[in-house]
């Protein structure tokens, strides 16, 4: 029997259990949500990110939206991923787990080695520049592609030092098309302007204000 650290035992008790192949090991939490826990873990020797989804969420999109959200999470993963100006922004998809009814829902990726995006932009005092220029190139794309709908919260990116110059990677595609708030037009948080270009992320730019201004 596997023996796992007090805050991985802790997280799968939270998730009312987990039951995954021999072949992946969890490691570590490495994020929370309302619909998923996020654990880095070990996969036929490569680390991955494994996100294991509360049955609560498994149901509803079930229930509601008649899917199966770690095929629809991973779907939307490669629609945004085969788009080459925009496969330097998102993690890798792997896998599907739970097809069988027999282990956990849930969904495999590349791991990413960086940092919370909010976490940089607090240290920072502001959100760097370079990963507002690279939002107004994921709008652009996306938008060209005809990809919406995708979820962007700033708490939700993860952003990597590539060559001196902080980048977005985008690891969360679970957001339902139409089910978000009016308000929130263009993939979530995106929107045009009269400008030849769309306008940084918009929730991206205010939270970057917000540490600004301390």
């Amino acid at each position: 029997m596997t023996e796992y650290s007090t805050e991985v035992a802790a997280a799968i008790e939270e998730l009312g259990g987990v039951t995954l192949p021999d072949n992946i090991q969890l490691l570590e939490v490495v994020g929370r949500g309302t619909c998923s826990i996020v654990f880095k873990a070990q996969h036929r020797g490569e680390v991955v990110a494994l996100k294991v989804y509360r049955p609560e969420t498994v149901e509803k999109y079930r229930k509601k939206f008649d899917l199966n959200i770690a095929v629809f999470e991973m779907s939307q993963n490669r629609k945004f991923r085969k788009i080459p100006e925009l496969t330097p922004f998102s993690a890798k998809p792997i896998m599907v787990l739970g097809h069988d009814g027999k282990q956990s829902v849930s969904f495999m990726q590349e791991f990413i080695e960086g940092r919370p995006l909010a976490e940089v932009g607090r240290e920072n005092k502001g959100v760097p520049v370079s990963v507002l220029e690279a939002g107004e190139e994921i709008a652009r794309a996306a938008e060209q592609a005809g990809l919406r709908d995708l979820d962007l919260d700033y708490r939700n990116v993860m952003v990597q030092s590539n060559n001196g110059r902080w980048l977005p990677v985008i690891h969360d595609f679970n957001q339902i098309p139409g089910d978000h708030p009016a308000n929130k037009a263009f993939m979530g948080l995106f929107k045009k302007s009269s400008r030849p270009n769309y306008e940084f992320v918009r929730e991206w730019l205010t939270f970057s204000e917000e540490c600004r201004a301390g």
